[in-house]
């Protein structure tokens, strides 16, 4: 691809960017841009790339690295630069979360770490963290009792207030004199001599943290490797996340572009740093930049968003709405009910309204809780469905949603089904293109039409095998490429075979229900026509024409008193995923976690209330 000389690069797709933004984009230092909801921070990363890669100011052969806190954030970002600047030059765009960098290190390298914490390829990665407290119970029941004894009864709790300490390790000190760490090396010893071996992503981020630091020359390759590094949702990251990027790339010439907003803090719960935004402008010796302009909201949801930050976060700082708006466009409500069946039939006749007068699509109605999802949305999501509007729990869908090969498979086969759709194709075939590793302009050719012949090849299977047949023959085909050579976190073969059986358990579910072919299988996981369902964590990065928020109350909010910035920053993310609508919901009576009905308030939360009402742009009903 031709070189574009620096002078002469313009933002792709008739972009115009704000000054600072495009300032940052041209930028060859470091940066730390602070931006609000809206203001196109993954967009602005997306230019970057186009134009380091474009200019080739990331000098060939050299990449980038992109590091994201959730994957579908990372799996955006990297499809908005394959979009801007062609597959070619992508291939040098590395777009990752911190727990996948970490396992591509871990899974690459682990042979480098030092002997006393070497573990067999016979590993699993796990979410959940219990078995840890088991482990320390099975070593040294006394040390949990007597050195830990301010552990709640409850084993949660226990494990909440065990696992800092059980991540705290230093490696590099192994057993010491301090009973409490020899505890914990037993522990950590156990883990990893264990037939199977179990890693949570925090044991892998504190493992491959061991590699670099134990191992110059691979601290050395991933620095030759990379010449710029961006950090998105920088406000999200946590002391080992931080920690690893530290320890791999600072003091290197490596730039680096990170990207936040303080009022966006929503993951203190989780370990995210305090201090970050110093943090980082210290470590790298750089300053802050805002960005103003928020493209996504309306004006009257601008305007409460500004009034929120200054009045409830305490910001000065405030936000431009895209002049493309009408100054009075946008609606931001407040509905009070007797009840949940008050609410929820409400709800249907709103949603069935803006449907079929506003042509809002499904897809682009969300519906947030704070958590506890069922509690608040179940009833909700069964009442929509028995009316003909389909409503989802989101979080049963998203991580596979988020993954490249369960994308492929459901892209793929969506042409299979007969289905023309462009964005399908364009994922399979670039998926298909990375993994059998194309050089040139003719095996390029080659493959392009393989992949066409293959498509054809499955159409016919399907009509004459039966579902494992097909979907064996499908694995064959795919397996024959280098798929790990691209996508190294399928070299763990207990990670891969999970993937592949949550992938095929989701479409045959799918296919045996009553009246759905292969089309429809597809078109119902990808949630074409229902109405996503989610926390408020799990909304983060995401935006919807209407959004509707239920719960807010102090129920919801029980946590109010003893976490109130990071309550307040939750409310600011729900009300920032709203396009052209807000609506939030309060009931004077709900069920409690026991399924008891109890009387609901807002006195807990009462500033939040104080905040909508003095605003002068929210109207209650």
């Amino acid at each position: 691809m031709k070189k574009i000389d620096p002078k002469d690069w313009i933002p792709s797709d008739g972009m115009i960017l704000e000054e600072n933004a495009l300032r940052i984009v041209k930028s060859l230092e470091h940066e730390l841009v602070i931006a609000g909801p809206g203001a196109g921070k993954t967009e602005l990363l997306a230019q970057k790339a186009s134009f380091l890669l474009q200019t080739n100011e990331c000098k060939f052969p050299r990449k980038i690295l992109a590091i994201s806190f959730k994957k579908d954030a990372a799996r955006n970002l990297k499809e908005r630069v394959e979009m801007r600047c062609g597959q070619e030059l992508a291939l040098r765009f590395d777009s990752l979360t911190f727990d996948a960098f970490a396992l591509q290190i871990f899974s690459r390298f682990k042979n480098a770490l030092p002997e006393h914490y070497l573990c067999s390829d016979n590993y699993e990665v796990v979410a959940d963290e219990g078995f840890i407290l088991g482990l320390y119970e099975e070593i040294d029941a006394s040390f949990v009792r007597n050195s830990l004894s301010y552990f709640d009864e409850r084993d949660s709790y226990k494990l909440r207030k065990l696992l800092p300490f059980h991540y705290s390790i230093d490696f590099k000190n192994g057993i010491g004199n301090d009973p409490s760490e020899n505890v914990r090396y037993q522990v950590w010893q156990k883990i990893l001599q264990a037939e199977t071996v179990l890693l949570t992503y925090k044991s892998i981020m504190l493992l491959a943290e061991q590699i670099i630091l134990t191992n110059p020359k691979i601290k050395q390759y991933l620095q030759a490797t990379y010449q710029y590094i961006f950090l998105d949702e920088v406000q999200d990251t946590t002391s080992l996340q931080y920690n690893i990027f530290k320890n791999c790339f600072l003091n290197s010439d490596a730039k680096f572009t990170a990207v936040g907003d303080d009022k966006q803090r929503i993951m203190k719960w989780a370990g995210a740093l305090d201090t970050i935004f110093e943090d980082f402008e210290n470590d790298v010796g750089t300053s802050r930049t805002s960005l103003d302009m928020n493209f996504r909201c309306a004006p009257r949801i601008v305007e409460l968003l500004n009034y929120l930050s200054e009045h409830l976060l305490k910001k000065t700082e405030k936000a431009i709405a895209n002049p493309k708006w009408d100054k009075d466009h946008g609606e931001c409500l407040v509905w009070k009910f007797s009840n949940p069946d008050e609410e929820k039939e409400k709800i249907y006749l709103e949603i069935q309204r803006w449907i079929n007068q506003d042509n809002v699509q499904p897809r682009d109605i969300c519906i947030l809780v704070k958590q506890q999802l069922n509690r608040y949305a179940g009833d909700i999501i069964e009442y929509l469905n028995s009316k003909g509007i389909f409503a989802r729990d989101e979080s049963q869908y998203q991580d596979i949603l988020s993954d490249e090969l369960s994308l492929f498979i459901l892209h793929f086969l969506y042409l299979v089904s007969g289905k023309e759709h462009r964005d399908s194709r364009e994922y399979s075939l670039n998926f298909f293109i990375n993994i059998s590793q194309a050089q040139d302009d003719t095996s390029l050719l080659r493959l392009t039409k393989e992949f066409s012949s293959q498509i054809k090849v499955f159409q016919e299977k399907i009509k004459v095998l039966s579902f494992d047949e097909w979907w064996g023959d499908f694995l064959k085909w795919i397996f024959s490429y280098a798929l790990e050579a691209n996508y190294p976190k399928y070299n763990n073969d207990a990670f891969l075979s999970l993937t592949i059986q949550n992938i095929k358990t989701l479409i045959s579910t799918d296919l045996n229900k009553s009246g759905l072919d292969l089309q429809s299988s597809i078109e119902s996981i990808f949630g074409l026509s229902s109405i996503p369902v989610m926390t408020i964590h799990r909304s983060k990065g995401l935006e919807y024409h209407s959004v509707i928020f239920i719960g807010l109350e102090d129920g919801a909010f029980w946590t109010y008193q003893n976490q109130q910035d990071e309550d307040q920053c939750a409310f600011f993310v729900a009300l920032s995923r709203a396009k052209e609508r807000i609506v939030f919901t309060f009931s004077n009576i709900r069920a409690d976690y026991y399924g008891n009905i109890r009387s609901q308030s807002t006195e807990s939360i009462d500033e939040i209330y104080a905040v909508l009402k003095n605003s002068g742009v929210v109207d209650f009903e």
